[in-house]
């Protein structure tokens, strides 16, 4: 630090001499930091959080930096404008209270404030972070789904339109994710060795569709065809898709990958008065309105793919190489749902041995 002249040296130096004398002298450097920390809202803080977020030394995807960044402005709103040092426990209770009843989202946002003010502790921003809602980290039990037949997944994916039904028999019985699928070129499948090779997929940021790495890490790999699928892949392959070793598998308009909406197209349409049908719909709305499950989602044909995984008798660690995960809770899920239907086997075994003691 420099002065224009002795005087104002002067004075500079005995403040400080003050401060000493009353043990309070702290290095002018430390001051400044905390003088402009006190004055760093929350916003500031966060949108900068993001911006520089590494997750094991990688930025964070463009899909996810669009989905923190959201959560930011949708629901830390009524935190922009505090500083974060001003930010208490109460203040977070208070918030917590006034998120929407959406498990999803409550967790998705509450997590997300929790590793911001991580950060701002281990900056030495704040001393402790205020977010310790109790209840708040407890894992969502999750959505019960009422799996399609083997029977209905054929029926489902015959009502597809015919250039879409080949992507409902990967998704069920090879696991493999919406924009894994939409982002397969015709060199990741090999249909000598019989395999899919997951190494890209495709995602919407900011409206528009891009092609980028897996998920995770463990989304990078490679899945064995069941032999029934080799001849529809064969035919689509020459029916659907560009010769070259780089063009999409599955390709939407104007060569782009595919899109949710181009592939959900939209659902039947009935007259309010009457309850008569005025519109069949389309795509996937349309094919399981037909087979009868309209809550059926095109994800729940992943859980469908690893069930079968499980009761083909794949261990938890096959499992989480079969569907790219990387968190073991996940694939447990399904082998506690073979667990329950073996439970059922045994209770139907029963009642082939003594039928007359169920009557």
């Amino acid at each position: 630090m420099t002065f224009s002249n002795e005087i104002r040296a002067q004075g500079w130096l005995a403040q400080e001499l003050g401060l000493i004398e009353r043990g309070e002298w702290t290095p002018p450097a430390d001051r400044r930091r905390q003088v402009e920390v006190a004055s760093t809202t929350f916003d500031e803080f966060a949108r900068e959080w993001i911006d520089n977020r590494l997750v094991k030394g990688r930025p964070l995807k463009d899909r996810t930096r669009e989905h923190y960044l959201d959560i930011h402005e949708r629901w830390f709103a009524p935190l922009h404008d505090r500083t974060l040092s001003s930010i208490t426990h109460q203040d977070i209770n208070a918030w917590y209270r006034t998120l929407p009843d959406a498990p999803t989202m409550r967790s998705h946002a509450y997590s997300l404030l929790k590793s911001i003010f991580r950060t701002a502790v281990a900056r030495r921003l704040v001393t402790e972070s205020p977010v310790s809602v109790e209840g708040a980290t407890a894992r969502a039990t999750p959505k019960d789904i009422t799996l399609l037949t083997i029977a209905q997944i054929e029926d489902l994916a015959q009502a597809m339109p015919p250039r879409h039904r080949l992507l409902v028999l990967l998704a069920a019985w090879c696991g493999l994710r919406f924009g894994e699928l939409t982002g397969l070129r015709r060199r990741d499948l090999d249909l000598t060795e019989g395999t899919i090779t997951v190494r890209q997929a495709a995602v919407t940021v900011s409206g528009q569709r891009l092609i980028t790495t897996p998920k995770s890490v463990a989304g990078r790999r490679t899945v064995y065809l069941p032999p029934h699928l080799i001849d529809d892949v064969h035919q689509h392959l020459a029916t659907f898709t560009a010769s070259d070793a780089d063009a999409l598998v599955f390709p939407g308009n104007e060569g782009l990958p595919l899109t949710p909406g181009q592939v959900y197209g939209h659902a039947p349409r009935f007259n309010k008065r009457t309850g008569k049908q005025t519109h069949p719909g389309n795509g996937f709305h349309k094919a399981r309105h037909q087979i009868g499950r309209p809550d059926f989602r095109f994800h729940d044909l992943r859980h469908f793919a690893a069930t079968m995984a499980a009761i083909s008798g794949a261990t938890t660690k096959e499992l989480m190489q079969f569907a790219g995960h990387s968190d073991i809770h996940v694939a447990m899920r399904y082998q506690e749902a073979v667990n329950d239907r073996k439970k059922d086997l045994a209770k139907r075994m029963t009642m082939l041995a003594h039928p007359l003691d169920d009557a």
